[in-house]
């Protein structure tokens, strides 16, 4: 009998959900997933609807795999100790809630539930310790935040030791003056739409909570102000932001930001199969980052597109500029995967990993 874990990807059709059974394809933690979607996927197999060229599906088992109708019962019966869901933000809130009730583990890409205070928003390296959320129930919801956000966290959580440094409250953080993500569309060439529904609604309130303390089972939001900019530009993958940070008394040295060159967390220390071995990678190039040449990076093979990449950094006095290419349907969309160890949840978070 296999010691591997048994999971399931709902929505496998879905762009998200095809990279979810791209990277869970061969995986040495998990079986081969099983597979849900709509009724107009109903029997279909994994190869009739995958349209990801840009790396293959290892093994013909998980191609040929035909995928079932999503039925909230089907999936509660199966006993999986991991349900990865890429559903469309419509039905998810429903669906995911339903499971979590029935004693299922949902790592969820979908933002209805990000900001319940019971579910943890969870960037792996930053702040694992938010998995404790998880264990006041059978089931459990894990949230990935919105595709920006994540690599702007990721970037950000190096502050987090000058937050610190001058009080409990980290009254000396932010706030953050400017950030300018440019958003990646497939359908716009030549041409930029200046507004993104519901975009920067998202990146003002996810990092507070993300970079947020967790005290007597509760989340004490992070004390950082977001002015967010967001704009949709011809690029085929990957999220492009520009960040200027402003701290209101610490003042910003190299020795500061040498974190981000040795940076890493959990995953690294766990030496997780999808885990970068940097999770920040710095250009000193002058043109770097750019989203045809940076938008893959991270290794080994299986964590390309899992390393954030950080360029044209400069700082002075309290003032922190910096641009990152975070790629937007692997890192910002699957690295709530490198938030399970093999091992329960309730114990994964009872002793603080």
């Amino acid at each position: 009998m296999s010691d591997r874990l048994r999971c399931a990807v709902l929505g496998a059709t879905g762009l998200v959900g095809q990279r979810f059974c791209q990277l869970l394809s061969g995986h040495p933690m998990f079986e081969e997933p099983d597979l849900y979607g709509s009724e107009r996927s109903e029997n279909e197999r994994l190869r009739d609807r995958l349209k990801l060229a840009d790396r293959p599906v290892s093994g013909g088992d998980l191609l040929e795999k035909e995928i079932k109708r999503l039925d909230t019962d089907v999936v509660i019966r199966e006993h999986y100790d991991a349900v990865f869901s890429a559903l469309p933000t419509e039905v998810a809130g429903q669906v995911e809630s339903r499971l979590r009730n029935g004693g299922v583990t949902v790592f969820t890409n979908a933002s209805p539930h990000r900001m319940d205070p019971d579910v943890p928003l969870v960037v792996p390296e930053v702040n694992p310790e938010h998995l404790r959320l998880a264990s006041n129930r059978g089931g459990s919801i894990i949230a990935n935040g919105n595709c920006s956000t994540i690599g702007l966290v990721l970037t950000l959580a190096p502050s987090r030791p000058l937050r610190d440094r001058e009080g409990e409250r980290g009254d000396n953080a932010g706030p953050l003056r400017r950030r300018l993500p440019w958003c990646a569309i497939l359908d716009a060439l030549s041409n930029i739409v200046p507004y993104i529904k519901n975009e920067e609604e998202k990146l003002r309130a996810e990092p507070r909570k993300m970079l947020g303390r967790l005290k007597s089972g509760a989340i004490e939001p992070w004390d950082v102000e977001v002015s967010p900019f967001c704009t949709r530009v011809p690029v085929r993958r990957g999220h492009f932001e520009v960040v200027e940070v402003t701290f209101r008394r610490n003042r910003i040295s190299r020795r500061s930001y040498r974190q981000w060159k040795a940076s890493g967390g959990l995953p690294q220390e766990k030496r997780l199969p999808t885990a970068p071995e940097r999770p920040i990678i710095v250009r000193n190039e002058p043109d770097r980052p750019q989203p045809v040449l940076d938008v893959d990076a991270g290794s080994p093979d299986r964590a390309r597109g899992m390393a954030v990449t950080v360029g044209r950094l400069s700082y002075g006095g309290r003032r922190l500029r910096y641009s990152l290419l975070v790629h937007n349907t692997i890192r910002g969309g699957l690295q709530a995967r490198l938030c399970y160890l093999p091992r329960p949840i309730s114990r994964v978070v009872s002793d603080g990993t």
